[in-house]
């Protein structure tokens, strides 16, 4: 997919509501910035695992926009509660244009956010801080691997299992499995799981992502057991890529960070628990994996 495609395919996504599609459409037609990255309707993980849809967001800026109208007059205590959840669950800045006015008020109101998100770009520009948006690097090992990294921050997503592994120095081709060994860090595994209930699992992340709790539906306690207590076999060390749909619906493997074992809380919850111990992992070339390997 190129930028054309995730442009068109984000603006349909906004097809049916009007006021909507004219305020978005009018918003990114001002900042003309191929650079800025956008996406409507994303999707964000409230407190008590609820969900919300703000109805553009710009992830280079961390920048949302809620577009009001005239319904949420009658619901304005539930938008101040909404916002405030998804500003401690994100830490992210919400701005709302009111669309229950007249047109020239409308386009004033577009106008002073638009001039606001090219000053908040322009800001991290001058500290080199803005990452240009590049669709087609995003998604290849490559980049991460010439970077030296993957951060949290940069809300890394792969959209195949095997371009996750090649950042850690594998050469595969092609791979499936929902684990897999890491070449250097010889006490380090790479996990690609379902962080919700599914046929065999009921696994789930604490909304702020710094928890995992892995549970077998069938065989548990056995389960549990077995990984406390065979670490050659379970490693207690996870660099986690979670299985996730991404805003167009598309599987991805979303980075979520550097996890590690807690028995205590293992044993205590009759689970498999992991708490998020770094946010930024070392990534290899897999000539430095067999360099390493010698």
């Amino acid at each position: 997919m190129d930028k054309k495609e995730h442009i068109i395919r984000q603006i349909a996504k906004t097809n049916k509501k009007n006021y909507e599609n004219y305020v978005v459409t009018r918003i990114i037609n001002l900042i003309n910035d191929p650079d800025l990255k956008f996406i409507t309707q994303q999707p964000v993980i409230l407190s008590k695992g609820k969900r919300a849809l703000t109805d553009l967001y710009f992830p280079q800026i961390d920048f949302h926009i809620e577009i009001d109208e005239a319904h949420h007059k009658n619901q304005k205590d539930a938008d101040i509660e909404r916002e405030a959840d998804i500003i401690n669950a994100t830490n992210h800045i919400i701005k709302r244009i009111d669309v229950d006015c007249d047109i020239n008020s409308i386009n004033l109101h577009v106008d002073n956010l638009v001039s606001e998100i090219k000053k908040a770009v322009e800001a991290k520009r001058r500290n080199n801080e803005f990452v240009p948006w590049d669709i087609e690097a995003e998604y290849k090992s490559e980049t991460y691997i010439e970077r030296g990294y993957i951060d949290l921050d940069d809300k890394v997503a792969f959209k195949r299992i095997v371009d996750a592994c090649n950042c850690f120095g594998l050469d595969f081709k092609g791979y499936q499995r929902a684990a897999a060994n890491h070449p250097i860090e010889k006490d380090v595994c790479l996990w690609f799981p379902k962080l919700y209930e599914n046929n065999d699992w009921d696994n789930k992340i604490a909304d702020d992502g710094k928890i995992i709790i892995e549970k077998k539906k069938d065989g548990n306690k056995e389960f549990v057991e077995k990984y406390l207590f065979d670490s050659s076999k379970y490693p207690r060390k996870r660099i986690v890529f979670a299985r996730v749909k991404d805003s167009l619906g598309d599987i991805m493997y979303r980075f979520k960070g550097f996890f590690e074992v807690n028995e205590d809380l293992s044993i205590r919850d009759h689970a498999v628990v992991y708490e998020r111990t770094a946010t930024r992992v070392k990534t290899y070339s897999s000539e430095g994996a067999r360099i390493n390997s010698k």
